[in-house]
């Protein structure tokens, strides 16, 4: 297989749909020999932070030495950005080949009534199992899907667990209310293995307690056994202070911007401290090297410019009020043009209400585009949601010429913001390095 046939064979999986449930997982995977059992794993689910945690907790285990395998989805523009080691890509080769060797068995599976076809997530996740096996990683994290209690890496049994921040989203398949989205994702919490948790709301923050309870998980709060304070925010970085069980807390400044990041990082401070008492060593030089050196693209991304631009995948209503604010408090009283494309199952009109009731008159124009993916909403049904809300809107269908229309007509000093989708971002990034921006 070339790489290109093997992102055709990976995508043509999605005719196959999503289908929750562990038993086909188990079954494939036992006609790998179980690659998952062959290293230490951490198991991260949440609505908004996981990949942002995962950087952060894999950056400061590479600082210590460690050889950290990185499982996260969606990708921004590459879908070898899935699969990472010590931050590499896994090479388009590679990638190549190991589906190759893995096709004939899931053509086989497939012709078997009681396992049937795997689905695209199921297929990338086997992918990252055995690509981390055969790269004999000392420790990967997997994060989650989608929900937690069905989705296709909850079959590892890992150190640790963490659940980052929960909001609604995916209501179609996990649950119409916080309650029920909370059992889902509290379903990788796993008797006995300890579990950190963010700040949530109380329903969240209670069935988290009761799950953990219910199964003997020791249980780790931020707030609790993980004490956060925030002590700036600006462009140059997030400064905070973290403390462990009562100990001196610890000054630190993190490479990633937004008040939110800072709860991130609380997180995976959780993480590294637990993982610690389970053999994984680290120092805190560190600790303070992997908070200053993290990258997480496409999440508050801002280049200087000229122009000035923000990249953000804020993708439901959660994520656009944590972008909002975050506006607000990076660039107060900057004028802001966005182009921003959404998908169709999201909350079009509520998510328009936020960032412009939090913006209000500092979000001076939107350029509603598609995002190039078939579940894209219309750029009209963008364009009327915030025209409802005040804010002044176009509608350019093409992404790119929303892009090359908004730069042109940025005043100076303005900021371009690009948002509302990580496909969007994925398909303008590239773009934007390379050709956008001084």
């Amino acid at each position: 297989m070339t790489y290109e046939e093997a992102l055709e064979y990976i995508h043509s999986r999605n005719k196959y749909g999503i289908k929750l449930g562990l038993d086909r997982m188990r079954a494939l995977l036992e006609m790998f020999d179980n690659p998952q059992l062959k290293y230490p794993t951490i198991h991260i689910a949440g609505t908004n932070g996981k990949g942002s945690t995962t950087a952060i907790f894999c950056q400061v285990l590479k600082e210590a030495g460690y050889k950290v395998g990185r499982f996260t989805s969606p990708h921004l523009s590459s879908y070898c950005e899935r699969m990472t080691i010590n931050d590499i890509l896994i090479s388009p080769e590679r990638l190549a080949s190991l589906l190759t060797e893995v096709k004939p068995v899931l053509t086989k599976a497939a012709s078997d009534p009681t396992i049937g076809h795997p689905t695209e997530f199921e297929v990338g996740t086997i992918l990252a199992f055995k690509y981390f096996a055969e790269e004999k990683v000392d420790l990967a994290v997997f994060e989650v899907g989608m929900g937690g209690r069905l989705d296709a890496t909850n079959v590892i049994t890992p150190l640790v667990s963490a659940i980052t921040h929960i909001a609604l989203d995916h209501q179609e398949f996990l649950g119409s209310d916080l309650v029920s989205i909370a059992q889902e994702k509290a379903g990788i919490i796993k008797s006995g293995i300890p579990v950190v948790v963010s700040s949530q709301a109380q329903e969240v923050q209670e069935v988290m307690k009761k799950t953990a309870k219910t199964v003997d998980a020791p249980l780790y709060l931020l707030g609790s056994e993980i004490d956060l304070k925030l002590e700036r925010v600006d462009l140059t970085g997030t400064y905070l202070l973290l403390s462990w069980k009562g100990e001196p807390a610890i000054p630190l400044r993190l490479n990633l911007l937004g008040e939110y990041q800072a709860t991130n990082a609380a997180v995976a401070y959780g993480l590294l401290h637990v993982v610690k008492e389970k053999g994984f060593s680290w120092s805190r030089m560190d600790l303070e090297e992997g908070f200053a050196k993290v990258s997480w693209p496409g999440r508050s991304e801002y280049l200087p410019g000229p122009p000035r631009i923000l990249m953000d995948g804020a993708h439901n209503p959660d994520g656009m009020h944590v972008l909002a604010q975050t506006l607000r408090q990076l660039f107060p009283g900057r004028k802001i043009k966005a182009v921003i494309g959404i998908l169709n199952n999201r909350p079009v009109e509520e998510m328009a209400s936020i960032l412009s009731s939090v913006l209000g008159n500092n979000l001076k124009k939107i350029y509603a585009t598609t995002v190039p993916d078939p579940k894209t909403a219309s750029s009209l049904r963008i364009k009327e949601a915030f025209q409802k809300k005040g804010t002044e809107s176009i509608e350019l269908e093409d992404s790119l010429a929303a892009l090359h229309t908004a730069k042109s007509e940025l005043d100076e000093g303005d900021l371009l913001l690009v948002t509302g989708s990580l496909y969007l971002l994925g398909y303008l990034r590239p773009y934007i390095l390379e050709s956008f921006n001084n």
